[in-house]
Parts: C-alpha cells; structure tokens; sequence
C-alpha cells in the first residue's frame, strides 16, 4: 500500500495518568462502545486515532478515509477500515450504524484545492456526515471546528466552520461537543505556504503569549478523546 497513511503509537505518546484512568473508569460504566473517525489521514485525525487506540476504551474504532491505514500499536485488532464516500449519505449512514461515538476532523483549505473544493469538503461532507450520524442512532458527536468559527464572519473559512458548528449542534445529538483550537502545529508533509512561514513566527507569539496563538495537534486529539471520557448526564 505505496499510497497508505501510516499511523504508529509508541513510547512518545503521552496519555497521562488522568487519560488513562478516565478511559478506563469510561470502559468500566460504558462497555461495548464503538468509535467512528472522520477524517483520519489529516494531522488531528491521526492523532485522534492513536489517542483512541491506545485508550483501550472502545471495542471498536473504525476509520472512514479515501485512503488506507497502515497502523502499528496496541489493540490492532481493534481498528476496522472503510473507504468513505461523503456524497453517498446512504452508504454513509450504514457506515455510522453500530457506532455510538463519532469523531469529526474533516477540513481542507481554499488555498491548497480552491474555494468550491473547501466549501464542498468542510461544509457539505461535514454535514452530509453529521446528518448520518445521527440517523444512525450516534450518542456522542465530537466535531474539530476552528478558533474564530462564526456562521455570520465574512470571511469564508470561518463562516463556513461556523455554519457546519451551529447546523451539527441544532441536529439533536444526544451529545455534542465543538473544539475550536487555534493554529495546529505539526510536521505536516505537504506544509503549506502560510503555515510555513506562521511556524517560524508563531513560536516567538507564544513565547509571549503561552498557549493562544498555537496549538499541536497531539493536544487537540487528548483533548477530544479524554472529553469523551467525561460522564456527562443528558437528557
């Protein structure tokens, strides 16, 4: 598989005693959970999968990507694959069925595919996706939004995150939960010209002002991950 994504956990993964401890009291009161990850083959989908895995939490964690996984950790027995289709919203409901949690890190930019191609991928395929879900019976939606979301920003990228946020929380989810972090730091392959550049500036902001300008994307994925441990009563 010349074109597959590979994800590995090892020894430098830090969970921390409160994520372990938190998945497994989370596994102890909610055996048999099933985790699905949108979006899988981007920087914070990776994480979010390696974060999952190695939690030991969930029976199942199935990844929904156009491309394939090659992945190395514990529970590989665990990690299902399917190929995604986010205009099928039939198929995609039979992909969600069974799942009781789902994790959403699906985004693209204008710059890297154009305006048309963005707004297709982080608005139309992220809520053809939510729509499934939660005709699929999700418990838990966990969406990877943006710092700045605003459905009425006049500017495109943050209009659009926030009109997906705000469409994905008035669907009725038993649970929802939005992230917005700020700018993700990772060693991105295909790093971008903005983000190139914002790399050698943004660690000098921070340095000023610690934790507001960036963010990695190890933490974002902990973040999601461990929220979902969280017991939370719902109506």
């Amino acid at each position: 598989m010349s074109d597959a994504v590979k994800i590995v956990v090892d020894d430098k993964l830090v969970l921390g005693e409160p994520f372990t401890k938190a998945a497994s009291e989370f596994k102890a009161r909610s055996p048999g959970k099933s985790a699905l990850v949108l979006g899988s083959t981007g920087e914070v989908g990776r994480e979010v999968v390696k974060h999952l895995m190695a939690s030991d939490a969930f029976d199942k964690v199935t990844v929904l990507a156009r491309r394939p996984i090659e992945y190395t950790g514990p529970n590989a027995e665990k990690l299902k694959q399917k190929p995604a289709d986010f205009e099928n919203t039939e198929q995609l409901e039979r992909d969600f069925a069974g799942h009781t949690h789902a994790f959403s890190c699906l985004g693209t930019t204008r710059a890297k595919n154009g305006k048309d191609a963005f707004y297709k991928v982080d608005h139309d395929y992220a809520l053809n996706a939510a729509k499934a879900a939660k005709t699929a019976g999700v418990e838990h939606y966990s969406n990877c939004s943006s710092n700045g979301a605003d459905k009425n920003s006049m500017f495109l990228y943050m209009k659009t995150k926030g009109e997906v946020d705000s469409e994905i929380q008035d669907m009725g989810f038993p649970r929802v939960s939005i992230f917005h972090p700020s700018m993700l730091m990772c060693d991105r392959k295909e790093a971008r010209l903005m983000e190139r550049a914002a790399s050698y500036v943004m660690p000098l902001l921070d340095y000023v002002m610690p934790g507001k300008m960036t963010i990695p994307t190890s933490t974002v994925a902990w973040a999601m991950v461990n929220n979902t441990f969280k017991k939370v009563d719902t109506p």
